[in-house]
């Protein structure tokens, strides 16, 4: 009831925004959007259980015009089931309650205060962050939070520095915090929180367009993380070339609450692209042991399913995509996505080798169409494993986003 209370008043007192006056000004002049959706997801086994969600959610975003420099943020979140069939495992939409049965929940998905000077931004509190491996991971229902101090300046033109101390964590459907030790998977150890340096700069040349970024993430006693990426991008009359190669290395600390962690992954994705049609190819390796992504990640082969990140692996990967828009279907893409991921056959890092197939379609309305904001995608896999279970993976998502005050 106080989180509906809090909506009906953001609802109510809620205009155009820009720089307030006073504190009234900053409630009455503030930003509020939202997103509705309705998702479908089924995972069909040759033999195990069935994993299946059909669930319908709300994010609701609201934040005072600045006073001063200082804003507020609020955002409100929740997922309800439409149709329940607990003989069926729960697939990640809702939550699972006592007995792991199908179970909807709403909670406060951000709640912080915000300075903006001097081109930088400061925010404290409960917080969806965008970092590549600490993010908001949004795949599911309701995106990654959390909770600690963040810091972005772009003083310089083109360079973007970030950093963040990060205390709490809290996963697609659980309604409260854990710390961030607790979230490597650990019920030892002390309270320690998740630093993380960034910075992204954007190489000032005519030439090509071209970005690189480097990113540290330390947890004390878990994890110590680099990761390393580059974007070049050149466009040739109706041609397109871009090459992003990225590079990871993880190990582990103190008392290694989360296991002995060493790995390193490396690859790369390169596309052309013309006349609605693209083309990519990628390529990744990880060495000695599995990759540690306990708060999202943006490995060089990630698929509807499956993901390059098992110790002593080889994936290679080619995506087909195409947009419809030279036939008159403006908002319509579709995608063929496929991966081989090869492991040793044997010895200590033996595993079975997978293969994916992934197919995607997806319509999204026009700004000028009376249902500007509404998308509709179907996507559909087909995992092959060599000594393991096989399955299907189908999801459908409705989306309809909006702005009741900009």
């Amino acid at each position: 009831m106080r989180l509906l209370c809090i909506l009906i008043f953001v609802i109510i007192t809620s205009f155009a925004s820009y720089a307030a006056d006073n504190l009234g000004q900053a409630f009455s002049q503030g930003t509020l959007r939202g997103e509705l959706r309705t998702f479908y997801f089924d995972r069909d086994f040759d033999s195990s259980t069935e994993r299946e969600d059909f669930a319908t959610g709300t994010l609701l975003y609201y934040k005072t015009a600045p006073l001063q420099g200082i804003s507020l943020g609020l955002a409100f979140a929740s997922s309800n089931n439409v149709v329940v069939d607990n003989d069926k495992d729960v697939y990640g939409l809702v939550g699972r309650d006592s007995d792991g049965n199908h179970d909807s929940y709403a909670k406060l998905q951000e709640y912080y205060i915000q300075g903006e000077w001097f081109n930088t931004v400061i925010k404290y509190g409960a917080q969806e962050i965008f970092t590549p491996f600490a993010n908001v991971h949004d795949i599911r229902m309701t995106p990654k939070t959390y909770k600690g101090l963040s810091v972005i300046n772009n003083s310089i033109n083109g360079l973007t520095l970030s950093g963040y101390y990060l205390t709490g964590f809290r996963g697609w459907s659980d309604e409260n915090f854990m710390t961030m030790t607790e979230s490597a998977g650990s019920t030892e150890g002390d309270d320690n929180a998740l630093w993380i340096g960034g910075i992204k700069y954007k190489i000032p040349t005519k030439i090509v367009k071209a970005t690189v970024e480097g990113w540290e993430y330390y947890l004390d006693d878990v994890v110590q993380t680099t990761f390393l990426r580059a974007n070049v991008d050149k466009t040739f009359g109706d041609y397109n070339l871009q090459f992003t190669p990225s590079f990871l290395t993880q190990k582990s600390n103190g008392d290694e609450y989360a296991g002995d962690i060493d790995s390193t992954h490396y690859g790369f994705n390169t596309s052309v692209s013309a006349y609605g049609v693209s083309l990519t190819g990628f390529y990744a390796k990880t060495e000695d042991g599995s990759i540690f992504a306990p708060w999202g990640d943006e490995k060089v082969i990630i698929q509807q399913v499956l993901a390059a990140d098992r110790e002593d692996e080889k994936a290679y990967a080619v995506k087909l995509a195409y947009n419809f828009k030279a036939l008159g279907l403006a908002g319509l893409d579709a995608y063929v996505f496929h991966s081989i991921y090869d492991t040793p056959e044997s010895g200590s890092t033996a595993s079975s080798d997978f293969d994916e197939t992934d197919f995607s379609l997806q319509y999204k309305f026009d700004e000028n169409s009376p249902l500007k904001g509404l998308s509709v995608r179907v996507r559909y896999a087909i995992i092959n494993k060599d000594t393991e279970e096989d399955f299907n993976d189908f999801r459908v998502y409705i989306k309809y986003s909006f702005a009741l005050r900009k």
